[in-house]
């Protein structure tokens, strides 16, 4: 039977300590960093909470759209030195927000759309193996109906 502390971790499957000390280290370190990380990945949250079926890979496509977007912020923040100003009006930049709930929903569409295109490219495939081994058949049942005809006769 699993005790209390072991039921409670069940949720966070990918969370560890280690985390939590990293998390803890760019806190003190670069809060100002962190705080526009934190607000520029709230889409990735609120994606995961209405798609909790996605899976890894759709994830990475999102990140990646995301990190696009995130490089200036975080760079005008590094290049500040993490001052609290530069942060919040990084954070508070409408232009900025938009671009970045933007990457998410495109990010989303093109990994929806390749993976319809993809199972309608392998559709179309299992249709054409289909025909050819059809056709082979028929080729074979036709050789074997005259190979018969010709040893009766």
């Amino acid at each position: 039977m699993k005790g209390p502390s072991v039921r409670g971790r069940e949720g966070m499957p990918g969370f560890k300590w280690w985390h939590g000390l990293i998390l803890g280290l760019l806190l003190a370190y670069v809060p100002g960093s962190l705080l526009v990380g934190g607000v520029l990945l709230l889409p990735l949250v609120v994606l995961h909470f209405v798609d909790p079926d996605a899976d890894r890979q759709r994830m990475m496509i999102v990140l990646f759209y995301l990190g696009a977007v995130m490089v200036h912020p975080l760079r005008a923040a590094w290049l500040a030195h993490g001052d609290w100003q530069t942060c919040v009006q990084q954070i508070t930049q409408p232009m900025t927000l938009i671009l970045d709930w933007m990457a998410v929903g495109v990010a989303w569409l093109v990994a929806e759309a390749s993976a319809i295109g993809a199972r309608l490219w392998y559709a179309d495939y299992s249709r054409r193996e289909r025909r050819a081994i059809e056709k082979r058949i028929n080729a074979l049942r036709e050789e074997w109906l005259e190979t018969e005809k010709g040893s009766k006769a």
